[in-house]
């Protein structure tokens, strides 16, 4: 029989090639390998194996079925690369393969978090390890589910700044959690690694997404509530999305606990490779979050029954508390859709007659499907 061995990684495209070299097929125990003739049982299988970091994975394949190497990056959310080995039966098929992960840095610490195994860690993960701890440490003093996830969310964004290019290699190091916390750029990968790391360390219920946005191959997580809403997370695409003269980069939240109304306008993704997203905005998304609330709006946003409404509150919040960023979403109209018309609205209408306050004020406004959301940062004239 005739061996065949092919090699992808996946860092925004597929790459597929034949490799030299050879593995022993008598060296596996094909008698304890599971039989394997549905997709579906393969597909819970190799995510089990994957979730315990089990990286070497024979399986028999019957019914004809066959697994192949892309296909099997799309199962396995927390693998970098995938080996596979297979020997064909006496008609040519396919029947038994050997799978060989290459499991995430970040999935590799939370798994060694979680169970206490240590010792599936290398030197590099060690030190993530570390890190990782210590934002753990801290979002778990956060009184609440909601704060404990923002809390990495806003780590995560003021730790690393997106990077991307291609390199050589199978692992690089900014297509993952050890490129994000400890080189501190990544591309989407590697945010997507450190948010699903320090999400399992926290017993978040946190998973991946892959799919595509702006025409790109792209990465992104899930997280799943306890009534079995999940929604989706998008770190990358929040992080430093608005810029004020000299005071700092902030993030937008449109994809914070997202649902698919709004992932849908940007996104795009193989609905039997990936989880099924909660329909509509509810109380967890960010803009709706009873934290901000309890916290008195400091670290989460508010919505608006309409747009005037919204700048109306923006502006209340400038002028009676202080806070220079305030952010906020409405239903879509299209005149508050402009920049120019909601800039002037707030800041040569709203602000001075109904408060008397006159400073250099800078608007963000974006619009995803049937929203409109609002930053703005404000600095008072001296």
């Amino acid at each position: 029989m005739r061996k065949i061995i092919f090699t992808a990684i996946f860092i925004f495209t597929l790459l597929i090639q034949n490799l030299a070299g050879a593995v022993d097929y008598n060296s596996i125990d094909w008698g304890n390998a599971p039989r394997i003739g549905d997709k579906q049982t393969f597909i819970n299988y190799i995510q089990n194996c994957e979730n315990n970091c089990v990286t070497r994975i024979p399986v028999v394949f019957t019914n004809g079925l066959f697994v192949n190497v892309e296909e099997c990056l799309k199962i396995t959310k927390n693998s970098q690369y995938v080996n596979i080995t297979w020997w064909n039966d006496s008609s040519g098929r396919p029947r038994e393969a050997l799978y060989e992960l290459s499991i995430y840095p970040g999935a590799r610490v939370a798994y060694a978090y979680l169970t206490g195994d240590n010792s599936i860690l290398s030197g590099e993960e060690w030190q993530l390890y570390n890190v990782a701890v210590r934002i753990v440490n801290e979002a778990n003093q956060k009184p609440t589910t909601l704060l404990k996830e923002h809390y990495i969310h806003e780590k995560i964004t003021e730790m690393v700044t997106y990077y991307n290019t291609q390199i050589n290699s199978k692992t690089p190091r900014h297509c993952n959690a050890i490129g994000a916390l400890i080189d501190g750029r990544a591309n989407c990968q590697g945010y997507a690694d450190s948010f699903y790391m320090l999400g399992k360390m926290l017993g978040l219920n946190v998973g991946k997404m892959s799919g595509r946005a702006n025409n790109e191959s792209h990465v992104w997580n899930t997280i799943t509530f306890g009534d079995g809403r999940i929604y989706a997370v998008d770190v990358t695409w929040d992080d430093a999305s608005f810029t004020f003269a000299d005071s700092g980069e902030y993030n937008n939240y449109i994809y914070f606990n997202a649902p698919l109304e709004i992932m849908q306008t940007t996104h795009s993704w193989e609905a039997a490779y990936n989880p099924t997203l909660y329909p509509q905005i509810d109380g967890r998304y960010f803009y709706y979050t009873k934290e901000f609330d309890d916290t008195g709006g400091r670290f989460f946003a508010f919505h608006s029954s309409t747009a005037e409404n919204a700048l109306g509150y923006i502006a209340q919040r400038i002028a009676r508390d202080g806070w220079r960023l305030s952010w906020g979403m409405a239903p879509y109209d299209s005149r508050y859709a402009d920049v120019k018309f909601a800039l002037n609205r707030l800041v040569k209408e709203i602000l001075p007659n109904r408060y008397h306050w006159y400073g250099s004020v800078k608007m963000n406004v974006a619009t995803r499907g049937n929203w409109i959301y609002y930053t703005v940062d404000a600095k008072k004239n001296n």
